[in-house]
Protein backbone atom coordinates (compact mmCIF):
# COMPACT_ATOMS: atom_id res chain seq x y z
CA UNK A 1 0.00 0.00 0.00
CA UNK A 2 1.92 3.52 -0.70
CA UNK A 3 1.06 6.21 1.53
CA UNK A 4 2.79 9.47 1.28
CA UNK A 5 5.60 10.72 4.00
CA UNK A 6 6.10 14.32 4.64
CA UNK A 7 9.90 15.68 3.68
CA UNK A 8 10.69 16.69 7.29
CA UNK A 9 9.67 13.33 8.95
CA UNK A 10 11.54 11.57 5.58
CA UNK A 11 14.81 13.52 7.03
CA UNK A 12 14.04 12.68 11.03
CA UNK A 13 13.84 9.01 9.75
CA UNK A 14 17.10 9.35 7.50
CA UNK A 15 15.96 8.13 4.70
CA UNK A 16 16.04 12.06 2.88
CA UNK A 17 19.38 14.30 3.45
CA UNK A 18 17.90 18.31 3.87
CA UNK A 19 19.05 20.88 5.90
CA UNK A 20 16.32 21.01 8.56
CA UNK A 21 15.67 24.89 10.98
CA UNK A 22 13.95 22.62 13.28
CA UNK A 23 13.61 18.56 13.48
CA UNK A 24 10.15 17.42 13.74
CA UNK A 25 9.76 15.23 16.64
CA UNK A 26 6.49 13.72 15.16
CA UNK A 27 6.63 11.51 12.24
CA UNK A 28 3.06 12.67 9.82
CA UNK A 29 2.05 10.09 7.15
CA UNK A 30 -1.02 10.96 4.93
CA UNK A 31 -3.06 8.51 2.96
CA UNK A 32 -3.38 8.13 -0.71
CA UNK A 33 -6.36 9.14 -2.27
CA UNK A 34 -8.42 11.99 -3.96
CA UNK A 35 -10.06 13.68 -1.16
CA UNK A 36 -13.40 14.50 -1.67
CA UNK A 37 -13.94 17.59 0.51
CA UNK A 38 -12.83 20.14 -1.29
CA UNK A 39 -12.38 22.90 1.19
CA UNK A 40 -11.41 26.49 0.22
CA UNK A 41 -8.25 26.68 1.77
CA UNK A 42 -6.85 23.23 1.34
CA UNK A 43 -4.17 22.07 -0.99
CA UNK A 44 -6.18 18.87 -1.22
CA UNK A 45 -8.83 20.22 -3.04
CA UNK A 46 -8.06 20.20 -6.17
CA UNK A 47 -9.52 16.55 -7.11
CA UNK A 48 -6.41 15.41 -7.02
CA UNK A 49 -3.50 12.94 -5.46
CA UNK A 50 -1.53 15.94 -5.02
CA UNK A 51 1.81 15.65 -3.06
CA UNK A 52 1.54 19.05 -0.81
CA UNK A 53 -0.88 19.77 2.06
CA UNK A 54 -0.36 23.44 3.57
CA UNK A 55 3.19 24.69 2.45
CA UNK A 56 4.45 21.00 3.11
CA UNK A 57 5.71 18.61 0.27
CA UNK A 58 5.03 14.67 0.91
CA UNK A 59 6.50 12.43 -1.13
CA UNK A 60 5.35 9.05 -1.72
CA UNK A 61 6.20 5.29 -0.42
CA UNK A 62 5.37 1.98 -0.14
CA UNK A 63 4.03 1.81 3.83
CA UNK A 64 6.15 -1.98 3.82
CA UNK A 65 9.50 -0.10 2.85
CA UNK A 66 9.25 2.21 6.30
CA UNK A 67 6.78 0.61 8.92
CA UNK A 68 9.92 -0.73 10.31
CA UNK A 69 11.62 2.76 10.89
CA UNK A 70 8.47 4.27 12.59
CA UNK A 71 8.43 1.74 15.14
CA UNK A 72 9.54 2.94 18.92
CA UNK A 73 8.99 6.91 16.98
CA UNK A 74 8.03 9.33 19.67
CA UNK A 75 4.62 9.98 18.15
CA UNK A 76 3.69 8.79 14.34
CA UNK A 77 0.69 11.03 13.02
CA UNK A 78 -1.62 10.27 10.17
CA UNK A 79 -3.16 12.62 8.09
CA UNK A 80 -6.51 11.37 6.57
CA UNK A 81 -8.04 12.44 3.34
CA UNK A 82 -11.70 11.91 2.88
CA UNK A 83 -12.28 9.53 0.37
CA UNK A 84 -14.14 6.03 0.59
CA UNK A 85 -11.47 3.13 1.44
CA UNK A 86 -9.81 5.39 3.93
CA UNK A 87 -10.58 4.26 7.33
CA UNK A 88 -10.05 0.39 5.91
CA UNK A 89 -6.53 2.00 4.39
CA UNK A 90 -6.26 4.03 8.22
CA UNK A 91 -6.45 0.16 10.24
CA UNK A 92 -4.23 -1.68 7.79
CA UNK A 93 -1.64 0.83 8.53
CA UNK A 94 -2.49 1.58 12.86
CA UNK A 95 -2.34 -1.86 13.26
CA UNK A 96 1.03 -2.40 12.24
CA UNK A 97 2.99 0.82 14.29
CA UNK A 98 4.04 -0.34 17.42
CA UNK A 99 4.27 3.73 18.56
CA UNK A 100 2.20 5.96 19.94
CA UNK A 101 -0.57 6.94 16.99
CA UNK A 102 -2.16 10.05 16.49
CA UNK A 103 -5.42 10.35 13.51
CA UNK A 104 -6.08 13.48 12.19
CA UNK A 105 -9.80 13.06 10.07
CA UNK A 106 -12.96 13.91 9.01
CA UNK A 107 -15.65 12.33 11.75
CA UNK A 108 -15.89 9.04 12.26
CA UNK A 109 -18.85 6.48 12.78
CA UNK A 110 -18.91 5.88 16.06
CA UNK A 111 -17.88 1.85 15.57
CA UNK A 112 -15.30 3.35 13.54
CA UNK A 113 -14.20 5.21 16.41
CA UNK A 114 -14.02 2.65 18.80
CA UNK A 115 -12.07 0.25 16.62
CA UNK A 116 -9.50 2.90 15.98
CA UNK A 117 -8.93 3.50 20.02
CA UNK A 118 -7.51 0.00 20.53
CA UNK A 119 -4.66 1.45 18.17
CA UNK A 120 -4.78 5.15 18.16
CA UNK A 121 -4.60 7.49 21.62
CA UNK A 122 -5.78 10.71 20.38
CA UNK A 123 -7.95 11.62 17.18
CA UNK A 124 -8.36 15.22 15.87
CA UNK A 125 -12.08 16.46 14.34
CA UNK A 126 -11.14 20.01 13.22
CA UNK A 127 -13.55 22.13 12.64
CA UNK A 128 -10.79 24.88 11.03
CA UNK A 129 -13.57 27.14 11.34
CA UNK A 130 -14.73 28.94 14.27
CA UNK A 131 -18.16 29.87 13.19
CA UNK A 132 -20.76 27.93 11.32
CA UNK A 133 -21.16 30.81 9.02
CA UNK A 134 -17.48 30.24 8.24
CA UNK A 135 -17.98 26.56 8.26
CA UNK A 136 -20.77 26.57 5.98
CA UNK A 137 -18.77 28.87 3.41
CA UNK A 138 -15.27 27.12 3.93
CA UNK A 139 -16.53 23.33 4.25
CA UNK A 140 -19.18 23.03 2.78
CA UNK A 141 -18.91 19.33 2.19
CA UNK A 142 -19.12 18.90 5.81
CA UNK A 143 -21.45 19.37 8.54
CA UNK A 144 -21.26 21.80 12.15
CA UNK A 145 -23.27 20.24 14.01
CA UNK A 146 -22.17 16.67 13.34
CA UNK A 147 -18.55 17.62 14.22
CA UNK A 148 -19.55 18.89 17.36
CA UNK A 149 -21.36 15.57 18.13
CA UNK A 150 -18.81 13.15 17.34
CA UNK A 151 -15.89 15.39 19.30
CA UNK A 152 -18.28 14.66 22.08
CA UNK A 153 -18.64 11.08 21.46
CA UNK A 154 -14.92 10.92 20.66
CA UNK A 155 -13.92 12.26 23.93
CA UNK A 156 -15.98 9.35 25.75
CA UNK A 157 -13.99 6.69 23.36
CA UNK A 158 -10.77 8.28 23.92
CA UNK A 159 -10.79 11.11 26.63
CA UNK A 160 -10.61 14.19 28.29
CA UNK A 161 -8.08 16.13 26.90
CA UNK A 162 -7.45 13.21 23.92
CA UNK A 163 -9.59 14.60 21.53
CA UNK A 164 -7.67 17.65 19.31
CA UNK A 165 -9.94 20.34 17.06
CA UNK A 166 -7.35 22.49 14.94
CA UNK A 167 -9.27 25.62 14.47
CA UNK A 168 -7.36 28.18 11.30
CA UNK A 169 -7.12 31.58 12.66
CA UNK A 170 -7.72 34.25 9.99
CA UNK A 171 -10.89 32.90 8.18
CA UNK A 172 -13.18 36.04 9.04
CA UNK A 173 -13.90 35.32 12.59
CA UNK A 174 -13.78 38.20 14.87
CA UNK A 175 -11.29 37.07 18.02
CA UNK A 176 -14.63 37.42 20.41
CA UNK A 177 -15.76 34.36 18.14
CA UNK A 178 -12.52 32.56 18.59
CA UNK A 179 -12.61 32.95 22.42
CA UNK A 180 -15.99 31.33 22.75
CA UNK A 181 -15.56 28.27 20.54
CA UNK A 182 -12.13 27.73 21.85
CA UNK A 183 -13.72 27.83 25.34
CA UNK A 184 -16.74 25.69 24.36
CA UNK A 185 -14.07 23.09 23.21
CA UNK A 186 -12.24 23.28 26.58
CA UNK A 187 -15.01 22.84 28.47
CA UNK A 188 -16.10 19.31 26.20
CA UNK A 189 -12.84 18.28 26.57
CA UNK A 190 -11.45 19.26 23.37
CA UNK A 191 -7.71 20.67 22.89
CA UNK A 192 -8.09 23.61 20.46
CA UNK A 193 -5.25 23.96 18.34
CA UNK A 194 -4.04 27.09 16.32
CA UNK A 195 -3.28 27.51 13.05
CA UNK A 196 -2.74 30.15 11.27
CA UNK A 197 -4.26 30.62 7.62
CA UNK A 198 -1.73 29.95 4.79
CA UNK A 199 -2.60 31.34 1.75
CA UNK A 200 -1.12 28.45 -0.75
CA UNK A 201 -0.70 28.76 -4.75
CA UNK A 202 -3.55 26.59 -6.38
CA UNK A 203 -6.51 27.08 -3.85
CA UNK A 204 -9.61 28.94 -4.08
CA UNK A 205 -8.16 31.54 -1.31
CA UNK A 206 -4.47 31.58 -3.01
CA UNK A 207 -5.12 35.68 -2.72
CA UNK A 208 -6.56 35.96 0.73
CA UNK A 209 -4.47 37.32 3.53
CA UNK A 210 -2.59 35.62 6.28
CA UNK A 211 -4.13 36.76 9.74
CA UNK A 212 -2.44 39.87 11.82
CA UNK A 213 0.55 38.70 14.00
CA UNK A 214 -1.02 40.49 16.78
CA UNK A 215 -4.59 39.13 16.68
CA UNK A 216 -2.67 35.66 16.83
CA UNK A 217 -0.83 36.14 19.57
CA UNK A 218 -3.80 37.46 21.57
CA UNK A 219 -5.72 34.12 20.55
CA UNK A 220 -2.35 31.88 21.65
CA UNK A 221 -2.52 34.03 24.90
CA UNK A 222 -6.25 33.36 25.49
CA UNK A 223 -5.68 29.55 23.98
CA UNK A 224 -3.10 28.81 27.26
CA UNK A 225 -5.16 30.70 29.27
CA UNK A 226 -8.62 28.50 28.79
CA UNK A 227 -6.44 25.05 28.64
CA UNK A 228 -5.15 25.92 31.96
CA UNK A 229 -8.53 26.99 34.03
CA UNK A 230 -7.11 30.09 34.58
CA UNK A 231 -9.73 32.48 33.18
CA UNK A 232 -12.90 31.44 31.52
CA UNK A 233 -14.25 32.91 28.54
CA UNK A 234 -16.26 36.46 30.22
CA UNK A 235 -13.19 37.15 31.82
CA UNK A 236 -11.75 38.16 28.80
CA UNK A 237 -12.37 41.43 27.51
CA UNK A 238 -12.95 42.18 23.79
CA UNK A 239 -13.88 45.66 22.16
CA UNK A 240 -15.27 45.57 18.95
CA UNK A 241 -14.30 41.86 18.59
CA UNK A 242 -11.09 42.38 19.68
CA UNK A 243 -9.12 41.50 22.44
CA UNK A 244 -8.16 44.12 25.17
CA UNK A 245 -7.41 42.37 28.43
CA UNK A 246 -7.63 38.87 30.06
CA UNK A 247 -9.09 39.42 33.35
CA UNK A 248 -5.70 38.21 35.15
CA UNK A 249 -1.85 38.75 35.38
CA UNK A 250 -0.71 37.51 31.45
CA UNK A 251 2.94 38.22 32.75
CA UNK A 252 2.22 35.40 35.46
CA UNK A 253 0.94 32.76 33.05
CA UNK A 254 2.16 33.25 30.10
CA UNK A 255 5.49 31.30 29.13
CA UNK A 256 7.04 29.70 26.77
CA UNK A 257 4.56 26.86 25.41
CA UNK A 258 2.36 29.48 24.87
CA UNK A 259 3.78 30.50 21.80
CA UNK A 260 4.67 27.36 20.69
CA UNK A 261 2.83 24.38 17.84
CA UNK A 262 0.05 22.99 19.86
CA UNK A 263 -1.80 19.79 19.45
CA UNK A 264 -1.02 15.97 20.79
CA UNK A 265 1.90 14.98 22.37
CA UNK A 266 5.34 15.85 20.20
CA UNK A 267 3.46 17.49 17.44
CA UNK A 268 5.54 20.51 16.70
CA UNK A 269 4.83 20.95 13.13
CA UNK A 270 8.00 22.82 11.71
CA UNK A 271 7.31 25.56 9.56
CA UNK A 272 4.11 24.35 8.33
CA UNK A 273 2.16 27.67 8.04
CA UNK A 274 5.53 29.90 7.81
CA UNK A 275 7.24 31.73 5.65
CA UNK A 276 10.51 31.15 5.49
CA UNK A 277 12.32 34.65 7.04
CA UNK A 278 9.40 36.02 8.49
CA UNK A 279 8.16 35.89 12.17
CA UNK A 280 7.10 32.73 12.97
CA UNK A 281 3.28 31.85 14.22
CA UNK A 282 3.86 28.87 15.95
CA UNK A 283 7.55 28.20 17.47
CA UNK A 284 8.30 24.43 16.86
CA UNK A 285 10.67 24.52 20.29
CA UNK A 286 10.67 26.49 23.68
CA UNK A 287 11.59 30.10 23.43
CA UNK A 288 13.60 32.33 26.10
CA UNK A 289 12.48 34.38 28.37
CA UNK A 290 13.00 37.74 26.26
CA UNK A 291 11.52 36.17 23.44
CA UNK A 292 7.94 35.33 25.49
CA UNK A 293 8.25 39.23 26.56
CA UNK A 294 8.49 40.13 22.60
CA UNK A 295 5.75 37.97 21.95
CA UNK A 296 3.46 39.53 24.80
CA UNK A 297 4.20 42.60 23.95
CA UNK A 298 2.93 41.66 19.97
CA UNK A 299 -0.21 41.02 21.22
CA UNK A 300 -0.84 44.80 21.83
CA UNK A 301 -2.39 43.95 24.98
CA UNK A 302 -2.87 45.41 29.25
CA UNK A 303 -0.24 43.29 30.97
Amino acid sequence: MDIRLSCGSEVQLGLRKMRMLAPTETIYLMTRGICQASCSFCTQARSADTGSLSRVTWNVWEFGDIVDCLQGQKRVCIQCLNYPAVFDDLMEIVRQIRAPVSVSAQPFTLEEMRSLSRHVDHISISLDCFTPSLFERYKSFYNWELHWARMRKAVEIFGRRKVISHLIVGLGETEEEAVATMAELVDMGVLPSLFAFTPVRGTAMAQTTPPDLGAYRRLQIARQLLVDGTVAAGDIACRNGRIVSYGTDILCHVGPRTFMTQGCPHCNRPYYNEVPGRELYNYPGPVTEERVRKLIAQAGVEV
